[in-house]
């Protein structure tokens, strides 16, 4: 009974604050609004704000580890800069603007200001924060010389739009690469930046979630939730701006087609060199593998003969608006 009501208290805790995160912009949203997040356009973002979109809590493998190791990240950052770092278990609002949100990772502890941290009129009180972050091998290559401020843009915005909020004027930044580097990085406070990322921020939060008005589509999947489906025999009339982007559209998948004919020439060429073989090799390098292998898939045309009653049951539709240039 008391593992069931726990669970229902961690439930109720962690949809109230998913909620809470559409009352303002927090530091994951900025790069979202300025059009830096690899996870979600500044259309995406005025659903979730509007309550347009089902807010549900990242479940993807990354994210789930990101939450996992950051208190391992956390304490390796600690044990190397000799500091002691706080939980702050409290979103943050701006004193002056509430819709501006912090939710900070951990507090860095300044002994000279005080020995623990609190939130005092708006403000911590420390001068410091950490932000605790895991990253891809892959993506090691975004990350620049260790104690400096060469961390990615989107991390960058979020790291100073909490520096902003809470009145910190440094913060330390600890990530680890591939589950087996870690870095460290020193970022200032940088009030014109912040200055410029409060006003793309707050044109955002007025201008299109204030007054519901949804911002520019910016991905192909944006135009397909604004506009999933067609009106019947109706048409735009063609201005020559317009015309010339469906002239360009057409000339740019003439190439892309042209490009994919070379691609295939140069797959037989290669694949009919390798023969049974099962990689090319060169100076004890691998260069490429043609491997054989299978994969199981389901023959629906033979289920719908043999019980289609079965295929009728499980048959999903999808819909979709689909771009053909005559």
């Amino acid at each position: 009974m008391n593992t069931a009501v726990n669970l229902q208290e961690v439930e109720s805790a962690r949809q109230a604050w998913l909620e809470a995160r559409r009352l303002g912009i927090g530091g994951s949203d900025v790069a979202a609004i300025l059009g830096l997040s690899k996870y979600k356009s500044p259309y995406q973002l005025w659903l979730d704000k509007t309550g347009r979109s089902v807010l549900e809590d990242s479940t993807s493998e990354p994210a789930y580890w990101g939450n996992m190791l950051e208190d391992i990240v956390a304490k390796e950052y600690a044990k190397r800069h000799g500091v002691k770092v706080q939980r702050v278990n409290q979103t943050i609002a701006h004193p002056e603007h509430d819709w501006m949100r912090a939710n900070i990772d951990r507090a860095i502890i300044n002994p000279d200001i005080s020995g623990n941290v609190r939130i005092k009129d708006g403000k911590l009180t420390t001068d410091r924060i950490l932000e605790c972050k895991t990253a891809n091998q892959y993506l090691a290559k975004l990350w620049g010389d260790e104690q400096s401020e060469a961390v990615p843009d989107y991390y960058l915005t979020q790291v100073q739009w909490y520096m902003g909020i809470t009145g910190a004027s440094m913060c330390g930044l600890g990530v680890l690469i591939g589950g087996q580097i870690f870095r460290s990085y020193q970022i200032a406070f940088d009030p014109e930046l912040f200055d410029m990322l409060k006003d793309e921020c707050s044109k955002f939060w007025y201008s299109n979630v204030e007054d519901d008005v949804p911002p520019p589509p910016t991905t192909f999947d944006d135009v397909l939730h604004r506009w999933s489906k067609h009106t019947p025999d109706q048409a735009v009339v063609a201005d020559q701006p317009l015309i010339d982007l469906v002239a360009e559209y057409k000339d740019l998948n003439k190439t892309i087609k042209a490009a994919d004919d070379e691609l295939s020439a140069l797959k037989l060429q290669i694949c009919s060199r390798i023969e049974d073989a099962e990689m090319i090799i060169a100076d004890d390098k691998r260069l490429a593998t043609f491997k054989y292998q299978e994969r199981n898939t389901l023959d629906s045309k033979a289920l719908k003969a043999a019980h289609p009653d079965l295929y009728e049951q499980f048959v999903k539709t999808s819909s979709t608006r689909v771009l053909r240039i005559n």
